[in-house]
């Protein structure tokens, strides 16, 4: 039996549970940092006198980084490695909370979101592919329902933090928190955080073989005396060729659109709903807890993934999350105005996106094969980025116009439903390449 399949057909070791672990804790540090400045903006706006649609800039300056960190770091995952491109990643981040806390004007803040997302967006999908290749074949969707949980955590963690910090210190406070934890995080990876298996096997640095035999170690198997060699069906094409020629090329971009319109709708909830809802009831802290009750419902629903995917296909459950999502957001829009009815209805459509969102990351790595994997999530996130940068400045504008909340809401169904043809249309996930067969026997 090949190593590769050998390890992910055999049930998960604790050294694979503990890589998972700190992945989702690195997700989680990243939900905190993306959301404070959902948090802070009303408090924010009010102390720089900054208009809607200044506003709107801020709060998708880090969409914009993460997009960028999306397309330009993370294909680096496939040339140096999975662990190193996130050690990368998180000294960007924590340089971009701290360069935060000191900003003077919105401009500045500005550049420094865009620096902090940029290392969030290097990061997510990098992680994605790493959880991916560390889960085992009958567990895969179950552990990336539990790591794309990750983020909501952290944003929800980040919204309880934010009241107190904020009432008694100021919004610098979470920014400084923030960049604290990133900080925590960045030397624990250092420490904790493996390389994945799959990169050295099928890039093999110079080094590979005595990093796979110590991560063999790890896992209680015997140390290989080669490096296997790469399978036939690998070939050499490169990971941008293998994304965007054929057969892969249309799911490809199904993908993009599928995810684009998803994200566009996800972040238009989570970085204006707190400002919305705090200018409807000219309450700030009700603003917070309506952001901190939709990640606490998007935990929620990435851990009901996380269950339900041991039954059934994840393809059927994003189809199901994504229908709806789009209900919940035309209901959103009709009961804004009554706030015990809007959270229940903000704890649901929580629940489902990001339930959606688990359901891309389970389904898109297969797509493509080790060689391409890391580049093929990565540009898939970031095209979803892009799309999703419009969407808080298109409402800053609406908003500036004159649009009612219950019209926007209504208004955001369109990408939900658009993205539920795209997963439609896509085929079955292509099948995984046969892995590298030993041309060595294990040492004894």
């Amino acid at each position: 039996m090949d190593l590769l399949a050998e390890i992910r057909r055999s049930r998960m070791s604790r050294f694979q549970i503990r890589a998972v672990a700190v992945a989702l804790s690195l997700t989680l540090i990243d939900g905190f940092d993306v959301s404070v400045m959902a948090y802070a903006a009303p408090s924010l706006s009010r102390a720089w006198h900054i208009d809607p649609v200044t506003l709107g800039y801020l709060l998708s300056a880090g969409l914009f980084g993460m997009a960028a960190g999306s397309f330009f770091l993370t294909p680096a995952a496939d040339r140096i490695g999975r662990r190193k491109l996130t050690l990368v990643s998180m000294t960007i981040v924590t340089l971009g909370m701290v360069l935060s806390v000191f900003s003077q004007d919105a401009t500045q803040l500005i550049a420094f979101r865009v620096l902090t997302g940029l290392g969030v967006g290097g990061m997510m999908a990098n992680l994605n592919v790493l959880v991916s290749e560390y889960a085992s074949d009958t567990s895969r969707g179950s552990v990336i329902g539990i790591y794309a949980a990750g983020y909501p955590i952290g944003a929800t963690i980040g919204g309880f933090a934010a009241n107190p910090l904020i009432a008694n210190f100021g919004w610098r406070a979470v920014f400084a928190a923030g960049a604290a934890l990133s900080g925590i995080m960045l030397v624990i990876s250092w420490r904790c955080l493996p390389e994945s298996l799959d990169f050295l096997l099928t890039r093999r640095p110079a080094d590979a073989l005595d990093r796979t035999n110590a991560i063999l170690a790890k896992l209680g198997r015997p140390a290989l005396t080669e490096i296997p060699a790469r399978p036939e069906t690998q070939g050499p094409q490169g990971a941008a060729q293998e994304i965007l020629t054929r057969p892969t090329r249309s799911q490809t971009l199904k993908l993009w659109a599928g995810y684009g319109c998803l994200v566009a709708a996800y972040y238009f909830a989570n970085t204006w709903m707190p400002k919305i809802m705090a200018s409807v009831s000219g309450d700030d802290a009700l603003g917070v807890t309506v952001g901190t009750v939709a990640n606490l419902g998007g935990i929620v629903g990435c851990f009901l993934f996380s269950a339900l995917a041991r039954r059934w296909r994840s393809r059927l459950l994003l189809v199901g999350a994504l229908t709806a999502a789009a209900v919940a957001y035309a209901l959103f829009g009709q009961v804004s105005s009554r706030t015990g009815v809007a959270l229940a209805v903000v704890a649901i459509l929580g629940m489902l996106t990001t339930a959606a969102i688990a359901g891309f990351y389970t389904v898109a790595p297969d797509v493509y094969t080790p060689v391409a994997r890391a580049t093929g999530m990565g540009w898939m996130i970031g095209v979803g980025r892009l799309v999703s940068i419009t969407a808080p400045v298109l409402v800053g504008y609406l908003l500036s116009g004159g649009w009612a909340p219950q019209k926007i809401f209504l208004l955001f169904t369109i990408p939900l439903l658009a993205s539920l043809l795209c997963v439609v249309a896509l085929r079955k996930p292509l099948p995984r390449p046969l892995p590298p067969k030993p041309v060595a026997a294990a040492a004894e």
